[in-house]
């Protein structure tokens, strides 16, 4: 008879052994994943603070887009505010009240500066 040779290559590998042997690595990936999880949480939960805006005669949200949407492109602008208000059509009504985000605001023109062209 000739001499036993077990075979390692189909030994069976027991996943805790291989968790304990590399602990630290273990460890590091489960604090990434935890970190990367609640990082989603987080960024789910993060509303934006809304603005409301009285709509006047004249107003349509093309102009507004003109004064509050700041980088953004009006027509990305005008279909975000529409989805934000659940309005079907970009017709806007005097009297209507619309919600837009807060930090648009602060695009919004300021009548009490005086530019040296603007005497009337």
């Amino acid at each position: 008879m000739g001499t036993y040779i077990p075979n390692t290559h189909s030994k069976e590998v027991n996943p805790m052994a291989l968790i304990r042997k590399n602990l630290y690595l273990t460890f590091f990936f489960s604090l990434i994943l935890l970190l990367s999880f609640s990082h989603l949480v987080l960024l789910q939960k993060e509303e934006r603070q809304m603005s409301q805006i009285h709509i006047e005669k004249g107003d349509t949200l093309w102009t507004m887009a003109e004064s509050f949407s700041g980088d953004t492109p009006h027509q990305e602008w005008i279909k975000e505010i529409m989805d934000e208000n659940g309005l079907s059509t970009p017709h806007l009504i005097a009297g209507q009240t619309i919600k837009i985000p807060r930090e648009d605001l602060k695009f919004a023109p300021d009548d009490t500066i005086q530019l040296a062209g603007d005497s009337e």
